[in-house]
C-alpha cells in the first residue's frame, strides 16, 4: 500500500511538474489562437488572458496537449456551444479531478463507517472516476452540442420561410437574405447575421458565407443552402423557386424530426407500464407456479 501512495504521488508531481513547464507553441496555433480571441485589450503589457480562471484553462490546455490530445477534433462541437477549446480542457480535467477525489472520498468514508474495503479499491475506484470525469466531459460537450444543432435547424427553418415571403413579395434573393436574417434574433440569428456580414464585407456572394458557417459549425443543411444559392446563380435557375423548395424541405425535415422526438418520447413513456405488467403477472402468478412445482 505504502509503494502504490508513493507511486500515486510521484505521478502527480511529476505531472503538476510537466505543466508548469513552458512549451513552445506552434506558430499555426499561436496565429489561429491571435485570430480566434483577438488582439490583446489595454497598452502593451497586458495580459491576454486575464484572471486566475483564464490562466487555469490555458494550462490545462497546455497539459492535455503535452500528453498528444488534440482537441481540434471537437472544433466544430467547440464552436456552436460557443466554448474555446482552454475552457473545454479545463472542464475535462476539474470534472476528472472532483470525480476521482469523490469516489475517493466515498471509499474512504466507508472504511471509517466499518465497511472495510479492500486498501488498494481507493486507488482504484480514483483512477476510474478520474478516467469517467475526463471522458464525461466529451460526452457532454457532444450532447449539448446535438441540442444546439437541433435549435439551430428549427430557426434555420423560420429563417427560409422569411426568406420565402420576402422573394414572393418582390425582393432580390440576395436582399431577401440579408433581410429575414437582421429580422430575426436569437443566438442562431445572430450566426446567420455574422455569416452575411462576413459575405458583404469580403464582397462575396451569401453562399460563400453560408458555406463557411457550415464548415465551423457542423450543419449540413446550412452547406446545402449555400449549394442551392450558389447552383441558382451559376445555372441561372430561378432564385424564387429554388429558395422557396429549400424552406420547404426545411419545414418537412423540421416536421419529422419533431414526430420522431415525439414517438420517442411515447415509447420511453410505455416501459414503465410494461414493467408494472410484467410485475403484476408474476405476482399472480407466482403462487400457482410454486404450488406446482412443489407437487412435483
Amino acid at each position: 500500500m505504502t509503494a502504490l501512495v508513493g507511486a500515486l504521488v510521484g505521478a502527480g508531481v511529476w505531472l503538476v511538474g510537466r505543466g508548469l513547464l513552458r512549451r513552445r507553441v506552434p506558430l499555426l496555433r499561436a496565429l489561429s489562437d491571435f485570430h480566434r480571441q483577438g488582439p490583446r485589450n489595454g497598452h502593451g503589457g497586458g495580459e491576454q488572458f486575464p484572471g486566475w480562471r483564464n490562466r487555469a484553462e490555458r494550462r490545462a490546455l497546455q497539459i492535455i496537449e503535452s500528453f498528444g490530445f488534440d482537441l481540434g477534433t471537437l472544433g466544430a462541437d467547440l464552436r456552436i456551444v460557443g466554448r474555446s477549446p482552454a475552457q473545454h480542457a479545463f472542464a475535462k480535467l476539474a470534472g476528472a479531478l472532483l470525480a476521482a477525489a469523490a469516489l475517493a472520498a466515498a471509499t474512504y468514508a466507508a472504511r471509517l463507517a466499518g465497511l472495510a474495503p479492500p486498501s488498494w479499491s481507493v486507488a482504484v475506484l480514483a483512477a476510474l472516476g478520474f478516467l469517467g470525469g475526463y471522458v464525461g466531459a466529451d460526452g457532454a460537450l457532444r450532447k449539448k452540442a446535438t441540442e444546439r444543432r437541433e435549435q439551430f435547424l428549427r430557426a434555420l427553418s423560420a429563417y427560409m420561410d422569411l426568406v420565402k415571403i420576402l422573394v414572393a413579395g418582390g425582393s432580390h434573393s440576395d436582399g431577401a437574405l440579408y433581410q429575414a436574417a437582421a429580422v430575426g434574433s436569437g443566438w442562431a440569428f445572430d450566426e446567420l447575421k455574422a455569416a452575411m456580414d462576413w459575405s458583404r464585407v469580403n464582397g462575396k456572394s451569401p453562399s460563400a458565407g453560408f458555406e463557411r458557417l457550415a464548415a465551423e459549425i457542423g450543419v449540413p443543411d446550412v452547406e446545402e443552402l449555400a449549394a442551392t444559392i450558389r447552383l441558382t446563380a451559376e445555372q441561372g435557375a430561378s432564385p424564387a423557386e429554388a429558395l422557396a423548395c429549400k424552406a420547404e424541405m426545411l419545414s418537412t425535415l423540421e416536421l419529422a424530426n419533431a414526430r420522431m422526438r415525439a414517438d420517442s418520447t411515447t415509447e420511453r413513456m410505455s416501459i414503465p407500464t410494461v414493467v408494472v405488467a410484467i410485475a403484476f403477472v408474476m405476482f399472480v402468478g407466482y403462487p400457482a407456479l410454486s404450488s406446482l412445482l412443489e407437487m412435483l
